[in-house]
């Protein structure tokens, strides 16, 4: 049985940020709470959005499996790395990739789209 977490979205669209399974969870379009600031902050928020939406699911870090990064620059690499560092288990990160491309907003740097898996052995 799927279950799942809309989001509210400025956009129109209708996309769900949470949808898990039994035994997965998926987030996706996770961005920062504010597109002031620079890279290291945004990305900070983000990943910040990242535990809080595993927490409301009853999970942690831990359950990750990967986390997909999407750049609005690779020059921007260095410190989002830098915050990224910062907030991964540095004996057990997570799988991770980083690529960089046009995002939906200009004054949005980063969007994470992470699978994880349900660790805890049950439903929030």
């Amino acid at each position: 049985m799927l279950e799942r977490r809309n989001i509210s979205s400025t956009d129109g669209a209708r996309k769900a940020q949470i949808v898990a399974s039994d035994d997965l969870i998926f987030l996706s379009g996770i961005h920062p709470d504010t597109l002031d600031g620079d890279i290291k902050a945004q990305m900070k928020s983000a990943l910040n959005n990242v535990d809080a939406a595993l927490a409301e699911m009853g999970e942690d870090q831990a359950s990750i499996f990967m986390i997909h990064i999407w750049l609005k620059d690779m020059r921007y690499f260095s410190a989002m790395n830098a915050a990224w560092n910062d907030w991964a288990d540095a004996e057990n990160p997570p799988a991770r990739t980083c690529v960089s491309g046009e995002l939906y907003r200009p004054d949005l740097l980063v969007e994470l789209v992470v699978t994880a898996c349900r660790t805890k052995g049950g439903k929030a």
